[in-house]
């Protein structure tokens, strides 16, 4: 997918994440977005097993912004495409770090989005 646009944060090309956006900019074109499918069927194989990879998407929930895909600027449901898990950095000189936001809930705040069309 291209052709995307970043509002309510800027993009670290060198680094891959997100980061805080440079005074009047509003919006940063977005890199390619790749997708690919993945079975979502439970996985066998012996006990424990799924505890594990549970454990592994909440400690990727927290380094990782769930970012939304949106047709228009208008953010709704109905223009709602879907969901991409971003890299986000404790690094960030942002003010609610300090107040014990996690990185990913900072760009929740911050209404962090992508979007198809600017207008």
């Amino acid at each position: 997918m291209h052709g995307l646009y970043l509002e309510g944060a800027g993009w670290n090309r060198a680094e891959r994440r997100l980061e805080d956006s440079n005074p009047k900019e509003l919006f940063y074109t977005f890199p390619i977005v790749h997708f690919s499918a993945t079975s979502t069927a439970p996985q066998t194989g012996g006990p424990g097993l799924g505890a594990k990879a549970k454990q592994d998407d909440r400690a990727g929930e927290k380094s990782s912004y769930s970012c939304p895909i949106y047709k228009y600027p208008k953010r709704n449901d109905r223009y709602l495409i879907v969901r991409v898990f971003l890299k986000c950095d404790a690094q960030g000189g942002s003010s609610n770090l300090s107040r014990g936001v996690t990185p990913a809930m900072n760009w929740k705040l911050k209404g962090a989005a992508l979007l198809c069309s600017k207008e």
